[in-house]
């Protein structure tokens, strides 16, 4: 398995477990934190290796999960709207891998999802640690105990939280795509939004988090409701949001809105949109 989980879908190999994967992510000061998490997605994942390696076709099937993870969320965008079949049809298409039956394809989209999901903790993870000391400062001589709980001290729970609601966001279509409703992985999935959304619960529980909207999540949801009350479809409000964000983000920084700050240079992912939609309730699943 690739050292780096956001290195998996730039590579040339697909692995066939996650056990390099599990190595890699267990070895980062803040993986008690996540280890629920990590383990549910690792666990789709090495299911989805059983279904499609099967020993005749393994380099072509190797190539279409780099490119279904590449592609994963312009297919999971068309698939919503989409009859049952067009999902192993999108597959084959972005894999370029005629040759999958419809059970291999199924199983490369949701591999690629819990890929995405793994990255957002992996991500998570990397920048407390990177923040954690200033810059130029080498990892000091600590006991790695203490590390891990020196850097677990910097966490901020409201980061976290977004985090576990940015893993749910990219596990969902596997538990509601039509293609996928009877998929015997999809009881798997489910299991998972349900821990992530159990411990995205107790921090709640456990701080007084600011309840009020930052100036940005407030003008994401003032245009998707716009959009909604001029009669946008639904399955079209996120990409259209995701798409005027972008445009507000690429203006000059003086004809930009106030609420975007001036150090930001790049646009929110879709899928941490369609979260933040979601979260405040515009969006339901």
């Amino acid at each position: 398995m690739s050292k780096n989980v956001s290195e998996i879908g730039e590579g040339t190999h697909w692995p066939n477990s996650s056990t390099g994967l599990i190595e890699y992510l267990s070895a980062q000061p803040l993986y008690a934190l996540c280890r629920d998490q990590i383990l549910h997605a690792c666990q789709l994942i090495d299911r989805c290796c059983l279904r499609i390696h099967t020993g005749a076709l393994d380099g072509a099937l190797d190539t279409m999960c780099i490119k279904v993870t590449q592609h994963e969320e312009t297919i999971s965008e068309d698939a919503m709207s989409a009859p049952p079949e067009y999902l192993a049809g999108s597959v084959r298409q972005y894999g370029q891998c005629d040759v999958a039956t419809d059970d291999q394809a199924h199983a490369a989209y949701i591999m690629a999802c819990a890929v995405k999901a793994l990255e957002v903790l992996n991500c998570w993870m990397r920048d407390v640690e990177q923040s954690a000391l200033p810059k130029g400062i080498p990892m000091p001589d600590w006991p790695w105990d203490f590390y891990c709980e020196y850097v677990e001290r910097q966490v901020n729970e409201d980061d976290r939280i977004d985090a576990l609601e940015l893993y749910v966001v990219h596990l969902e279509p596997i538990t509601i795509l039509p293609a996928l409703r009877r998929d015997e992985l999809r009881p798997l999935a489910l299991s998972a939004i349900r821990e992530a959304t159990r411990r995205k619960g107790g921090l709640y529980s456990g701080q007084d988090r600011n309840k009020e909207m930052s100036d940005r999540d407030v003008a994401l949801v003032k245009k998707a409701r716009a959009l909604l009350r001029n009669g946008t479809p639904q399955r079209s409000v996120t990409t259209a949001v995701h798409r005027w964000f972008e445009q507000q983000v690429a203006k000059p920084p003086k004809q930009r809105p106030k609420w975007i700050a001036l150090e930001i240079d790049k646009a929110l992912s879709r899928k941490r949109v369609e979260a933040i939609l979601k979260q405040h309730n515009v969006l339901f699943t």
